[in-house]
C-alpha cells in the first residue's frame, strides 16, 4: 500500500483540490494499492507501466491494458483502477482496487479405463487417474508450482514445474522443470505381424507372429530450463532447452501393418536402447483475451518452434513447428460467445514417436494424451471413411472447428458460473510422403474426418472444469 507521507501539524493545510479534470495531464504522486490480503504489492506494482513522478494522462489506454494484464495473472476476480487527487493541486494518485481468487487450482483431471496397453494379443483393460495441480500465486509472491502425474499400472508419469515471472527483479522470467514416464506406445490395428526379439516359444517355429496391434514399452524422463520476456501487455517471446533419456524396454524387432490395400513396414520412430533428445525451443504468444480461464472475447495467437540436433548433444535431429490461432466473440448479451481454432504443425526429420501429432489430440472423440502419455489404443471413429483411418499419429497435423458457448448458470454463492458448449470441427493428419503416394483403398485418400464436442465448464474458486460427453460416442461402434 502507498500512503501520501504525513504532514507537520505547524504546516498550513492545503488548499481544497478539485476532482481530476479528464481534459488535463497530472503527475502521478503514488500507487494506492487496496484488497490484496495474499498478494505482495510489489507483484501489482510490477505489471503497472507508471512511474511515481512522471506525467499521467486519464485517458492513457495503458490503464486498461493494465487492468487486462492483472486479471489474466489469474490472482484476482475483478480489478478496478482509479484515480484520485494527491497531496499537491496537479498530482494524482493511482488505486488499484483488487478482489482476489484462491490461487490453488485443479487445471487437469483424467479418469478413465485405457484398453489394448497389456499386451499385443490382448484388448483387456486398466484403470488410469491423472491430475494437475498449480499454485499461481506462492506465497503471494507471482511464483507459481506445478505438479501433473497419470497412474495406472500400466503406465505411470509425474511432472514438475517451477515459473517466476520476474526473476532477481529483472523482466525475464525463468522457468524450471522435471519429469519421468513409464510409457507404452501402440502401432498398428488389428492386422499387424510382428518379429519379437526372441520366440515365445522356445521350442517352436520363431518367424513373424500374427497380433493385433505392436506394442513398445520406454521410459523417458528429463528436464528443462527456460525464460521469457514481455514485449508489452499483449506479447511475449519465450527460449528454452530440454534434455531427455529415452531407454527403449522392449518392442519388436520388426512389425508390418496393413494400410488401405497394403502390406507396410511399421516405423516405430524410437532408436534401440538407450538414447538422447536435445532440444531448443523457440516460442512466441499474442494474447487479447479478457479471461484466460473462462474466456469471451479476445484473441490468443501462440507460434512454437523446436530444433533438435546431434549438434546439440542428442541423438535425434529434427525440426517441429506448430501454430495455433483462437478468436472469441462476444454475441449480443454477456450470456453467449463463438470462438473459432485453427491449428497447424509440421514435424518434420528424424522425430520421435511422442514428439509428432496424434488423432487423439486432435479429435475431441477419444481420450487425449496426457503428459504425452497415449492412455488408449482405440482410434477416433472414421466418420468420413477417409485414409485417416489408418493414422495413429503422423509428421503433419491440423485443425479447424468452431465452439458455441452459452450461459447455463449465472454467477452465485456456490459457482463463477456454468457455461455449456457445442463444438464441431475438422482434423487432418498426414505423413510427408503421402502426397506422392496416398494410402491406397479408400475413396477419400485426403486423411480428413469430423470431430465434435458437447459439455459443460463449471468455474469454481479451485478452477475451471470441463465434462464433456464426446468420448462416449468415440467408442460406439459406427
Amino acid at each position: 500500500m502507498v500512503a501520501s507521507p504525513s504532514r507537520a501539524q505547524t504546516e498550513p493545510e492545503p488548499p481544497p483540490v478539485s476532482e481530476p479534470d479528464p481534459e488535463l495531464v497530472f503527475l502521478l504522486d503514488g500507487i494506492d494499492v487496496r484488497g490484496n490480503d495474499r498478494t505482495a504489492d510489489h507483484v501489482i506494482r510490477r505489471v503497472l507501466p507508471f512511474e511515481i513522478g512522471a506525467p499521467l494522462d486519464v485517458d492513457d489506454e495503458r490503464l486498461e491494458q493494465a487492468r487486462w494484464q492483472l486479471l489474466g495473472t489469474g490472482f484476482f476476480d475483478s480489478v478496478e483502477l482509479s484515480i484520485e487527487r494527491g497531496r499537491e493541486r496537479g498530482r494524482v494518485v493511482l488505486v488499484v482496487d483488487v478482489r482476489e481468487r484462491n490461487t490453488v487450482l485443479l487445471e487437469e483431471i483424467a479418469l478413465g479405463v485405457s484398453e489394448g496397453l497389456n499386451g499385443e494379443r490382448s484388448y483387456g483393460g486398466d484403470i488410469y487417474v491423472g491430475s494437475t495441480l498449480s499454485e499461481t500465486n506462492l506465497f503471494g509472491t507471482g511464483t507459481s508450482l506445478q505438479g501433473s502425474f497419470v497412474l495406472s499400472m500400466l503406465q505411470q508419469g509425474l511432472r514438475l514445474r517451477f515459473h517466476e515471472p520476474r526473476f532477481a527483479g529483472t523482466p525475464f522470467a525463468l522457468t524450471i522443470g522435471a519429469f519421468f514416464l513409464n510409457a507404452r506406445e501402440v502401432y498398428g490395428d488389428e492386422d499387424v505381424l510382428v518379429t519379437p526379439i526372441a520366440p515365445v516359444d522356445p521350442e517352436g517355429p520363431f518367424g513373424p507372429e500374427e497380433v493385433r496391434y505392436a506394442l513398445v514399452r520406454y521410459h523417458r524422463g528429463g528436464g528443462w530450463i527456460g525464460t521469457g520476456l514481455s514485449l508489452d501487455p499483449e506479447n511475449r517471446i519465450n527460449v528454452s532447452y530440454q534434455l531427455e533419456v529415452v531407454d527403449v524396454l522392449s518392442r519388436p524387432d520388426a512389425a508390418s501393418e496393413r494400410r488401405g490395400s497394403e502390406i507396410v513396414p511399421i516405423d516405430f520412430a524410437l532408436h534401440d536402447g538407450t538414447s538422447f533428445v536435445s532440444t531448443l525451443t523457440l516460442g512466441f504468444a499474442h494474447d487479447e483475451r479478457d479471461d484466460p480461464g473462462l474466456t469471451r472475447r479476445g484473441r490468443l495467437i501462440t507460434l512454437r518452434g523446436d530444433l533438435a540436433s546431434r549438434l546439440l548433444g542428442g541423438d535425434y535431429d529434427f525440426f517441429r513447428a506448430q501454430a495455433l490461432w483462437r478468436e472469441w466473440i462476444a454475441l449480443p448479451g454477456w450470456e453467449h460467445s463463438l470462438r473459432t481454432t485453427l491449428f497447424v504443425g509440421a514435424a518434420l526429420g528424424d522425430a520421435p514417436v511422442f514428439y509428432r501429432f496424434y488423432a487423439a489430440d486432435l479429435s475431441d472423440l477419444v481420450p487425449s494424451r496426457m503428459l504425452e502419455l497415449n492412455l488408449d489404443r482405440r482410434t477416433p471413429p472414421n466418420l468420413l471413411g477417409t485414409a485417416i483411418a489408418e493414422l495413429r499419429f503422423a509428421q503433419l497435423g491440423a485443425r479447424v472447428d468452431v465452439e458455441y458457448t452459452f450461459l447455463i448458470v449465472r454467477p452465485n454463492d456456490a459457482v463463477r458460473a456454468l457455461f455449456g458448449f457445442v463444438d464441431v470441427g475438422l482434423y487432418a493428419l498426414a505423413d510427408t510422403d503421402m502426397f506422392t503416394r496416398p494410402i491406397p483403398g479408400y475413396p477419400i485418400s485426403v486423411p480428413i474426418d469430423l470431430t465434435f464436442d458437447v459439455g459443460i465448464r463449471l468455474d469454481t474458486s479451485v478452477g475451471v472444469f470441463q465434462l464433456a460427453f464426446s468420448t462416449l460416442v468415440g467408442f460406439v461402434s459406427l
